[in-house]
């Protein structure tokens, strides 16, 4: 009997600590590399399918666990990564990618 209380314990103890993660809400800019805003831009949680895009404004808002790291997006922009830390709010400007991809349609 003092095993099977031991087991539901255990169970207990490991049930309260994965559910209990730390859930934040972190909100922020995307700006391009001239101070504008991105509007679209892509904010997603590294190794999930947890994303969203900024509003027109380049504003954005998600929920992620602390020490996530967001993955910051747009096409024709450097990808940023951000480590959630104990502040609310990140803020980041995307370098233009100067690499072009060129492609050349032909037509007979």
């Amino acid at each position: 009997m003092k095993k099977l209380y031991f087991f539901l314990s255990l169970i207990g103890m490991f049930t309260f600590s994965v559910g209990n993660a730390q859930q934040k809400t972190v909100s922020g800019t995307v700006l391009d590399d001239l101070g504008g805003p991105l509007p679209g831009a892509t904010v997603l949680e590294k190794g999930t399918t947890n994303g969203v895009s900024t509003d027109f404004d380049g504003n954005y808002s998600i929920e992620v666990s602390e020490g996530a790291v967001l993955e910051i997006s747009f096409m024709g922009y450097q990808t940023s990564s951000q480590t959630v830390g104990s502040s609310d709010s990140i803020s980041v400007s995307l370098e233009a990618d100067n690499e072009l991809d060129e492609v050349i349609v032909s037509g007979v």
